[in-house]
């Protein structure tokens, strides 16, 4: 795809030159990933204005983003994700006690996908980064922020699983019932499945995408409707559940998405890497995974009446 624009065009024009946005409004989903695309597209223009990259490059650039927008950003899992609009309106005790232990197993077994990534570390850059940020989900916490030198300090308190069981706690879960790979139903266990697969990837184009994937999807279409429907669920209830867990997670994610596309533009720029082999390993991972968890929670959500969808995705 030939992008037939300047390269100080930014990611509004650029997108609605796409049709993907009328140039009325700007959908919810696409809000953070403009703005994030253009502080790439800046970056892009300073590597062309000195030279150490060609126009041409540069509009191949321009095209990967607006591809990644409409195969990633805009995939209905991520942008019209229905199972998460009606969670978001208000749950029931057991249908936030079934998401948050099925998600647990996700989230603990990504753990070890993360550790098979460290382990085929192309270079001794990416291998710091990936152990810093597994070293930080199980409890060291960045001396600032999301990113940067840790502390230096593991503490039972910053673990991240720690968090996650504060939250279960209240929903009367306990340790046994929480991150096993046994109490994973099919659709969960086909994501956990899906990430060791994609995320894991010996090919870093195939695990990049799925970073991607997993990244946006997080950011974009995961935190803010969770905590909105456990937000409602605590107003009913005598002892709140502890949402800790989501409200780092939701921070945590407007910075990952970020550095997300800020290391798409570092691998673009690097020999190894393939358009079409990155946008397969994200796509791979919203269909196999993420798309599949979805169906499995629609489908064996406890005491659900006709206010929840049918289908998990719908078309924007």
């Amino acid at each position: 795809m030939l992008i037939e624009l300047p390269l100080e065009t930014m990611s509004y024009d650029l997108l609605k030159q796409e049709g993907i946005i009328d140039g009325k409004t700007i959908p919810d989903h696409l809000k953070l990933y403009m703005n994030q695309a253009n502080l790439s597209l800046k970056k892009l223009n300073a590597l062309v204005e000195k030279e150490t990259l060609s126009e041409a490059k540069g509009h191949e650039f321009q095209a990967l983003l607006v591809e990644a927008c409409k195969r990633v950003i805009c995939h209905p899992i991520v942008s019209n994700n229905r199972y998460l609009a009606r969670f978001s309106a208000g749950v029931s005790f057991e249908q936030a006690r079934h998401e948050v232990q099925q998600f647990s197993v996700f989230a603990v077994q990504f753990n070890v996908a993360q550790a098979q990534l460290i382990a085929n570390a192309p270079t001794v850059e990416a291998y710091d980064e990936r152990l810093k940020l597994l070293l930080n989900e199980e409890g060291v916490p960045y001396a600032h922020g999301f990113e940067g030198e840790l502390s230096g300090q593991w503490k039972n308190k910053t673990n991240h699983f720690t968090w996650l069981r504060h939250m279960a706690t209240g929903l009367n879960l306990e340790f046994a019932d929480i991150g096993k790979i046994w109490l994973a139903l099919p659709g969960t266990k086909k994501f956990v499945e899906s990430t060791l697969k994609y995320y894991a990837h010996i090919d870093p184009n195939i695990s990049s995408g799925a970073s991607f994937g997993i990244e946006n999807w997080a950011a974009n279409g995961l935190w803010k409707p969770w905590i909105s429907g456990m937000y409602i669920l605590n107003d009913s209830l005598d002892e709140p559940i502890n949402l800790g867990y989501l409200m780092y997670h939701d921070k945590e994610e407007q910075h990952h998405s970020q550095a997300t596309i800020d290391e798409l533009l570092e691998n673009f720029l690097e020999p190894w890497f393939d358009s079409s082999r990155f946008l397969s390993g994200a796509e791979a991972i919203l269909n196999d995974g993420i798309q599949v968890y979805y169906e499995s929670q629609l489908d064996s959500c406890p005491g659900k009446d006709n206010s929840w969808p049918d289908t998990v995705v719908g078309v924007v």
